[in-house]
Order: C-alpha cells, then structure tokens, then sequence
C-alpha cells in the first residue's frame, strides 16, 4: 500500500529535510518512527529537499508500507512516536503511480522580513533586514524573474542540473501584523511568497536576497533582468538566511 503524508514542521534544529548520516533530519525520525509501527525499515520520499533549518506548513511525502492500516490510525501513531517540532497533518491511501516529488505540479514558498528589531520569541521566523527598502521597486524588480528562464544566477554555484524553472507567482507584499499558524505579533514585516513548478537549492533565498538589494537601491531595478540573463551566480545578490523561510504547499 502507499500512503502520501501531509506534515508541519519546526526546522530550526533540523539538519534540513534529507535523511544523512549521524545527521538529526526530518526524512530520518520519520523512517525511524515507521519502522517502529511496521517493524521493517520504510523508506520515505519527499516532494524534495528543504533547506537546513528551514521550515515546512505543508511538506509532503510518500512511503509504501508491506501492510494495509487505516490512514487516521497511521497518523496517530506516528504522531505519538515523532518529537514535538513535528507534526502529520493528513495521511491519504494514494495510487501506485503517484509519486511525492514527480507528481507535483508546483510548490510555493514563503520567505518573512522585517525591518524592525526582532522580539526574542520570532527570533527563528523572521529575517532581521535593518534597513529602508523601496518595496515598489522591488515589486518592479520581481517581474522580470515571472515565467520560465534559466536560473543559474539564483542557484547554488555547485548545483550540477538543468537549471531551467518557471515562476507562477511572485507576490510580496507589506503587513502591519506578522500571522503565523501559531501567533500573531504587532510587527511590520514583509511577505515574499513564490510558487514555481520546481526550484533550484537556496533559488528561493538567493532571489530574495537580491531583491533586497535592490530595495536598499544597491542594484537598479533593470539590473535585474541582465541578472538573470547572465547566468553567473556571483552576479545576484546574497542568500538570506534560511530560518524565515517556509514551504506553504505543495500542489498535485
């Protein structure tokens, strides 16, 4: 039987999403509580990697199991054995050809940034960024990076693939009010959320980052464009910290 998992997570003292050797990740404590349930080793598989300590509203995955259990008393006892940073949402009996990863359509992510000085308990949420943006600017910016294009200048120098992605949205937009699941906090911040058929490792941070640059009037917005065209990473600005980014969802 297959099974697709919808889960949450708090990735802040996770090693990422990818099982690794000697490593605290959630790919790992998940296999390991299954094993436990079914008392043979189960291997699961993600819609993809999210980076080290990044975090997931809704992740999702799959894993064949050698018996059939109903889907609401396998979330009960995974949640019963996971650690508390990690949570199942939904388990749904799947078709033998989906596949958590090749299924997906798109995925969108969710990146935070304030401006202001941030209270201790968000401290793991949000990105610091102690400067005046021109979000307009940043807004004009971001439309050149819509559609598909090759994104080699927003991926990790070393990352060995096809870099070709396509954008289906890029919003950012300003809040008074920070809302997570979990709280609300009286705090300015602001909201970048993309949603792409697939991204590149850290696309979504370095993007961000360079869009950030060109808040602060570092890079013209036309720039952009030359950016991306130039496929050369060392041309786009720096990676953002990965602790305010979230995976939102992921669509079948």
């Amino acid at each position: 039987m297959k099974y697709k998992l919808t889960l949450e997570y708090d990735g802040t003292s996770f090693y990422g999403w990818q099982k690794q050797k000697d490593k605290y990740t959630v790919q790992g404590v998940i296999e390991e509580c299954l094993e436990k349930i079914y008392g043979i080793p189960i291997k699961v598989v993600g819609q993809g990697r999210i980076d080290r300590g990044a975090h997931a509203l809704a992740q999702t995955a799959h894993f064949v199991a050698p018996s059939k259990l109903l889907p609401v008393n396998i979330r009960k006892a995974l949640n019963s054995l996971l650690p508390s940073e990690v949570r199942i949402i939904e388990v749904e009996e799947v078709d033998e050809g989906f596949h958590a990863r090749y299924s997906a359509i798109s995925r969108a992510y969710l990146y935070l940034v304030t401006t202001e000085e941030v209270p201790v308990f968000l401290r793991n949420y949000i990105f610091h960024y102690p400067y005046t943006l021109d979000v307009e600017k940043m807004r004009e910016a971001s439309r050149f990076l819509l559609g598909e294009h090759d994104f080699t200048s927003f991926s990790q120098a070393d990352e060995e693939r096809r870099k070709v992605r396509k954008i289906l949205k890029l919003e950012i937009e300003e809040r008074e009010k920070l809302i997570l699941p979990w709280c609300e906090y009286p705090i300015k911040n602001i909201r970048f959320e993309i949603e792409a058929n697939a991204f590149l490792r850290k696309m979504v941070r370095n993007i961000v980052g360079t869009l950030l640059e060109v808040g602060r009037e570092k890079i013209l917005v036309s720039r952009v464009a030359e950016i991306l065209e130039g496929k050369d990473r060392t041309l786009a600005g720096p990676a953002v910290p990965a602790h305010a980014l979230f995976l939102l969802r992921v669509n079948y």
